[in-house]
């Protein structure tokens, strides 16, 4: 058990020293600690070992989160994209093993830093890029059962519940986001930052393809009713009274938005238990 205590408390010690900014052989208090616990060669000090460990950390965490979060990289500079991601990864140090799951609290972390240009605008982006992220990973669903769906009684589909696939996310955002994002991967001059426009997107991915579709308010309150669990007429009568103003297109394009959805691959299952 002592054993066992001295390697976990070594472990906690390295790790923080990992995730220091300043560079380990700059702090001379430091190398008598680190000769005590590693072994140096004829080429580096023990510290300069520890140095290494430490520059690898910073180098493939941010590189990480650059590949992850490209939008967001592009509309920062360097120097605040560089602030951003150290005060990101000293306030929430990795708690997993899987660098997948770097940037999952990002968007929080965004929320927080008052000092950030475009907050707004920088907060829409990361949760489009980690919505991305999590709809790529996302277990497959199985394609919906036309035979089934055309046995279902029609007094039945009052209380059907719709399940979406596991690979939707949406997302109400005050920027043209994903617009915004495939221009800044695909220009190579600055892209300028765009006016507020509310949009409710549909991130999807389909044949392991990912999209993204805007879609009116009404029907994003009916796919986020659906999304919780409500029944389908219930999730209706919700959609067109919190948007009454397209209270009447709702109730005629229902229909279609269902044919369309389950073509898209949105819908999972109708249960009618």
């Amino acid at each position: 058990m002592n054993d066992d205590r001295a390697l976990s408390e070594l472990q906690t010690w390295m790790a923080e020293l990992f995730r220091r900014r300043r560079a380990l052989p700059k702090e001379p208090e430091l190398a008598e600690l680190a000769g005590r616990h590693v072994t140096g060669n004829d080429r580096l000090l023990p510290i300069e070992q520890l140095e290494i460990y430490r520059e690898q950390f910073w180098l493939r965490h941010t590189s990480s989160l650059l590949e992850d979060f490209p939008g967001l990289a592009g509309i920062l500079g360097q120097q605040e994209w560089e602030r951003l991601i150290e005060e990101y990864l000293l306030a929430f140090p990795p708690t997993s093993a899987s660098l997948r799951d770097l940037g999952d609290r990002l968007a929080l972390h965004i929320e927080r830093s008052e000092w950030l240009p475009h907050r707004e605008l920088c907060l829409d982006l990361a949760r489009l890029e980690w919505a991305y992220i999590e709809a790529f990973d996302a277990a497959d669903s199985a394609p919906l059962d036309a035979t089934a769906i055309a046995s279902i009684p029609e007094d039945a589909w009052e209380n059907a519940r719709i399940d979406l696939a596991a690979s939707v996310r949406l997302l109400a955002v005050g920027y043209p986001v994903a617009d915004l994002r495939r221009r800044i991967r695909t220009s190579d001059d600055s892209v300028p930052i765009p006016e507020p426009r509310a949009q409710k997107i549909v991130v999807h991915r389909l044949e392991r393809e990912l999209y993204d579709r805007v879609v009116s308010a009404g029907a994003f309150v009916l796919l986020s009713a659906l999304r919780d669990g409500t029944p389908l007429v219930a999730a209706c009568e919700r959609a067109m009274a919190d948007v009454p103003a397209e209270a009447a297109e709702i109730e005629a394009s229902i229909g279609t938005w269902f044919q369309r959805w389950a073509e898209l691959g949105w819908i999972e299952r109708v249960r009618t238990e």
